[in-house]
């Protein structure tokens, strides 16, 4: 990493007499803290300037904010990550306030607990051997030198330019822009493979001796893309519409007939997703505004309303890897099966298995097997009736309600 001449850094050498954790000192530009030693930091890490952190342990309980224009350099450091109990994904995560240079070498990252890291990054990103778990990265408008990376999800989307060797994936995903128009063929699953794709919303990846898991695209707008010849895809949309849909799971389409989202004349909603024997494992659902949709006999992964989305699911299966319902939004599902906390140790794919209920929003299940809790806060209302299995676990605070079978739950 290249520092101005005219800053000189500041060394904190930590002797390795004892593991005790140490407040983590304040950061300023052209501090370079080393190890080794276990640091503690509570809330908020901001980053200012030139920071570098080496051959040591940060055991993080908040986010890290990074400055536009700085520089954060991690060399041989295992980040430990935690968060309050029933915290969003990503809570403790890193988030760019504008373009940034990001450097990781021969590191780690830990989440513990329920905590699952999102990086948010904007700028320059190398990477030379990280290795994390339930955690991810999502690029936008970055240009990104990366080998020997581990990670569960590596978003590239916002014209970013990507060149990397030696990736290892659960998730490969993108964002398509608006208007975008993308084919994607022939991504294989748990073996290497080499291959230049162009990605959603113009980013560009030359991948190399990369293995992904799962091909996740998600689709905006009055995109369309076009699938072929894929061993495991997840597929998300965002509808701002109304309409019937039925997102089964199974392998999909032929060259002659494909399978078209949504069905012509089930909608108003202007994007397209084509299938040409493509393998889809689950979708995800992320309606917004006034939508107003219909679910049956579907595969659903994450369910997410928000605004004033109307939502009714039914015969489906919902793994609530992330079910949150906001807003002024509703969500009622029918004799259907919510949650898969018993596949989350078998699937890597799952990180977690939860329904949250925040704002003002609703949610009524009906003859619902449920295999995860719910979490319910502000103001929102959840009713459960005639359940098949009942919830793991019932919390709620703030004036959120919860009912069952007609009977309040008390706190």
């Amino acid at each position: 990493m290249i520092r101005s001449a005219l800053i000189l850094p500041v060394f904190f050498a930590i002797a390795a007499l004892t593991m005790a954790e140490t407040s983590l000192p304040s950061l300023h530009d052209g501090i370079v803290i080393t190890g080794p030693g276990h640091f503690l930091h509570q809330g908020e890490l901001l980053v200012q300037g030139n920071v570098t952190l080496k051959n040591l342990t940060l055991d993080l309980h908040g986010p890290i904010r990074v400055a536009a224009g700085a520089t954060l350099e991690l060399d041989a450091v295992t980040l430990m990550v935690s968060d309050s109990p029933g915290s969003p994904n990503g809570t403790s995560g890193l988030r760019c306030d504008g373009p940034a240079h990001i450097v990781v070498r021969h590191s780690a990252m830990a989440p513990e607990g329920s905590a699952h890291p999102m990086w948010r990054i904007q700028g320059d990103l190398e990477v030379d051997e990280f290795t994390t778990s339930n955690s991810e990265f999502h690029l936008q408008h970055v240009k990104a030198n990366l080998s020997h990376f581990k990670i569960f999800e590596l978003e590239i989307s916002s014209a970013s330019q990507v060149t990397a060797n030696h990736l290892d994936l659960v998730f490969l995903s993108t964002h398509t822009g608006e208007d975008d128009h993308l084919q994607f063929s022939n991504i294989p699953v748990g073996r290497a493979f080499s291959q230049k794709l162009s990605l959603g919303s113009g980013a560009h990846a030359d991948l190399s001796d990369t293995r992904v898991q799962m091909f996740l695209l998600y689709v905006h707008g009055r995109s369309d893309a076009t699938l072929s010849h894929m061993d495991r895809v997840q597929l998300a949309m965002f509808p701002k519409c109304e309409g019937t849909f039925r997102l089964p799971e199974g392998r999909l389409g032929s060259a002659s007939a494909p399978a078209i989202f949504p069905e012509p004349g089930s909608s108003n909603c202007p994007f397209r997703i084509a299938l040409n024997d493509v393998q889809v494992d689950t979708w995800d659902v992320y309606a917004q505004a006034e939508s107003k949709l219909t679910f049956d006999h579907s595969q659903i992964d994450e369910l997410v309303a928000s605004d004033r989305a109307d939502i009714t699911v039914r015969d489906s299966n919902l793994y609530a890897d992330w079910l949150a319902v906001s807003g002024d939004a509703q969500v009622r599902v029918e004799k259907s099966t919510v949650g898969a906390l018993r596949l989350v140790k078998e699937r890597p794919d799952l990180a977690t298995s939860e329904v949250h209920v925040s704002g003002q929003g609703s949610a009524r299940f009906s003859d619902v097997r449920f295999d995860c809790g719910i979490v319910s806060a502000d103001g929102a209302r959840v009713e459960i009736s005639h359940a098949r299995e009942a919830p793991k676990y019932l919390r709620h605070s703030g004036h959120a309600e919860i009912r069952v079978d007609g009977k309040t739950v008390t706190p």
